[in-house]
């Protein structure tokens, strides 16, 4: 609202990023200002900031500068004004934050509007659409034109936070100073990681993390303890395992590819086998977020992979109950189900894309969830031919799971490298064809699998029959991933006998 008796706008007692000083006099040169007195941790000054910077630079061309001045350090100023797109100014005043004192500021945000003549002209506490919106066009009024205004959308509303400036000095620096906890132990404390250490998920990052989709949205029940993965939720795990909020579209696509009852997380989450998800992304968000198909790929080094498998791992552990030792009762488990994702390397790999075979067009974005046991090495240097290449890599797979367990009809997974991709590409060998050799290859007279674990269909064979690995060769996947120099591939072995699908879900590009 305008203000009753304009008065001098005090003089401002702050820091900046750039070496030129910042005052009341530099800021209205060329028309007038808004201060927005703002704090890191209050939500209402983050949305604050979100809904007006859309407008800044429209506003600044028009002669109005905008200037977030922050209680917290500079640091943490330009940081929160990174992560939530503000494109104006960013300052910083220090304790006993006398700027803010001499603004007599109750609460922030705080938005303070001061003419050409260094007068404040009107100010609003707390985000207060109809208010922000007739203080614009009080701006737009003394600049002689009009201004963009904040679109009146839901909360039109709501408080802020107190200033540290209203708090008793002794207590407005205890506030500011450090915590005297380890937020780090704090989380281990609450049992909120997988063992390792986590990001604490404060209502600001998970705000930051939802991107604007609505927290309560729910993306079903998760199995076995079957709490609810709200958005709100799903973000929490997200910003637990350090994804950055770019990410979050993927991790949306893997929570519901994970959901789908033709899945079935709920017996990959309690069963005593090794089971984890591999979370394999595919199409253009690969490159937009940094995802590693190349070098390293099924290693550490690269955040997104990482972060992102951790995030779907820790909504089983956390919201779907499944911890180790309680409902999750791996005998051994393995390092997959902390968090498994990597992206295929579309641009090496000589045949379609993982995503195109299961109907999915090149341009989309894809997640596709498979439900597996951890990677063995395979190291072929010595092949020439591809028939022998293939003959190596089908035989690694035959101890998967079981030495004597055939057939498997769920799927063995293939990660190929780069330079054993060249040789099937420079003999014109498809996916199909690698496929049915492979499966052709693999095979043992049913009385050679007659010693300790075996299936029932080997025991009634006739001894002299000749039993295959799989049970068709559409349980054979195949995936190009890895660094283009070293002929190691890997093979990662099923998770069976619950009859767990190969589930794709498509990224969108907006969380809802």
């Amino acid at each position: 609202m305008p203000a009753s008796s304009p008065h001098q706008a005090p003089e401002l007692i702050v820091s900046g990023v750039g070496q030129q000083e910042i005052t009341i006099t530099r800021l209205v040169r060329d028309g007038c200002a808004l201060l927005l007195f703002v704090s890191h941790d209050c939500p209402t000054c983050a949305m604050t900031l979100r809904n007006l910077g859309p407008l800044c630079d429209g506003w600044q061309r028009a002669g109005l500068t905008c200037t977030a001045i922050f209680e917290d350090p500079l640091e943490v100023a330009v940081r929160t004004a990174r992560r939530l797109s503000w494109p104006g100014g960013v300052a910083s005043q220090p304790q006993p934050f006398g700027t803010s004192r001499s603004y007599s500021l109750v609460s922030v945000p705080t938005t303070v509007l001061v003419d050409g003549a260094g007068m404040i002209a009107g100010r609003v506490t707390g985000w207060d659409q109809p208010a922000l919106a007739e203080l614009v066009r009080s701006a737009g009024s003394l600049l002689g034109t009009p201004l963009a205004v904040p679109p009146a959308t839901e909360p039109l509303r709501k408080p802020g936070c107190m200033s540290r400036a209203a708090l008793d000095p002794e207590l407005a620096a205890a506030v500011a100073a450090p915590a005297g906890g380890d937020e780090l132990e704090e989380m281990f404390e609450r049992g909120w990681t997988d063992g390792l250490p986590v990001v604490p998920p404060t209502a600001e990052r998970v705000e930051a993390m939802l991107g604007g989709a609505d927290p309560a949205g729910s993306l079903g029940l998760v199995p076995p303890a079957m709490g609810e993965a709200t958005l709100e939720r799903v973000a929490a795990c997200a910003v637990l395992a350090g994804c950055r909020p770019s990410y979050f579209p993927v991790v949306v696509a893997a929570a519901k590819a994970a959901l789908d009852p033709a899945f079935n997380l709920h017996g990959q989450a309690v069963t005593t086998q090794p089971a984890g998800q591999l979370v394999v992304v595919n199409g253009p968000v690969r490159n937009e977020i940094g995802l590693n198909g190349g070098m390293g790929a099924l290693g550490p080094g690269n955040r997104a992979n990482l972060t992102i498998g951790r995030a779907l791992r820790l909504l089983v552990s956390l919201t779907g109950g499944a911890m180790p030792g309680a409902l999750d009762r791996a005998t051994l488990g393995q390092m997959g189900k902390v968090g498994f994702c990597v992206a295929e390397d579309e641009e090496i790999s000589p045949w379609q894309p993982l995503h195109v075979e299961r109907g999915f067009e090149p341009g989309q974005s894809v997640v596709t969830l498979i439900g597996c046991d951890a990677p063995l090495s395979i190291s072929d240097h010595r092949s020439r031919t591809p028939e022998d290449l293939a003959y190596v890599l089908a035989w690694a797979a035959a101890s998967t799971w079981s030495t004597n367990w055939w057939p498997l009809a769920e799927p063995s997974v293939f990660i190929i490298c780069p330079e054993h991709a060249r040789m099937f590409r420079e003999a014109g060998w498809t996916k199909q064809r690698l496929r049915e050799f492979m499966f052709g290859c693999v095979r043992k007279p049913a009385r050679e699998l007659r010693r300790g674990e075996t299936t029932p269909f080997v025991h009634a064979a006739d001894p002299d029959e000749v039993i295959p690995k799989w049970t068709s060769p559409d349980a054979i996947v195949l995936l190009v991933a890895g660094g283009e120099a070293g002929r190691y591939s890997a093979v990662l072995g099923p998770c069976t006998g619950m009859g767990s699908a190969i589930v794709s879900r498509e990224v969108q590009r907006r969380v809802s």
